[in-house]
């Protein structure tokens, strides 16, 4: 795998896609339609996607997606509750909560609840300030963007794409604080994900800063797979407009 490497969205990079894309899926969330839960308490509400439970650390929901060649895979996301087992910890700054897709799944654990989700790779958002973290997994600490690879259903481990957003930003001069962060609370944030299944290269738009992309390179036999997994970590989420297009 090579480094992370973080680049600016350029329009040799998007028009192709913008010329050529075809939707292949659209989920307005009007039911669940072809959505599975796995755990955590799903179900619609105002068109949107919502797992309820702020405490689990488990939720996932599985959708059978064609995955091959190149495709674009975009949602909107929105925080509920969550992030905090209570008042004291909010007030200490003492947060924890995460939300991610697995992509490329094979074999997933319809219907049940697993730490993994068959052969995949997580993709995860992770916010952990909690003092515990920062002496006992520093790896973790902060607003991170991270890939799992899951190689089953009870065993998945981070890999070494582990990014600290904050520094990333700094270093093309984004700064970018944990309190800055509470801008995007309440609100429907937009993320893009474009998944090149015969190389492994993968792009993920930075949803603090969409003009910057983060791209990486995985083990394109793991992608190989029939369903993507949202899933969500200590908080409540909404999920709006999943849409996949392919080039």
């Amino acid at each position: 795998m090579k480094k992370v490497a973080l680049i600016f969205a350029a329009l040799l990079l998007l028009l192709p896609l913008a010329v050529s894309a075809q939707t292949i899926i659209y989920d307005g969330f009007e039911s669940l339609g072809e959505w599975v839960p796995g755990y955590g308490q799903w179900g619609i509400r105002g068109g949107m996607l919502v797992q309820r439970d702020a405490q689990t650390g488990l939720a996932r929901i599985d959708r059978q997606v064609p995955q091959r060649g190149e495709i674009e895979i975009s949602f909107q996301v929105r925080y509920e509750a969550g992030g905090f087992p209570d008042q004291a910890a909010l007030r200490a700054g003492q947060l924890h909560g995460g939300f991610g897709i697995h992509v490329g799944v094979n074999s997933p654990p319809l219907g049940r609840i697993a730490w993994g989700a068959g052969q995949s790779y997580l993709l995860w958002l992770n916010l952990d300030t909690r003092r515990e973290t920062m002496s006992d997994a520093p790896e973790h600490f902060g607003f991170r963007g991270q890939v799992y690879e899951s190689k089953r259903n009870a065993v998945m481990d981070v890999t070494p794409l582990n990014v600290d957003i904050q520094a990333e930003l700094a270093n093309v001069g984004i700064i970018m604080g944990i309190d800055d962060i509470e801008q995007f609370l309440g609100v429907l944030v937009p993320m893009r994900i474009r998944v090149n299944y015969d190389t492994g290269r993968i792009l993920v738009a930075d949803p603090t800063a969409p003009t910057l992309w983060f791209y990486f390179d995985v083990d394109p036999a793991v992608l190989r797979g029939t369903h993507v997994s949202l899933r969500t970590n200590s908080l409540a989420v909404s999920f709006a407009d999943f849409t996949v297009t392919r080039r």
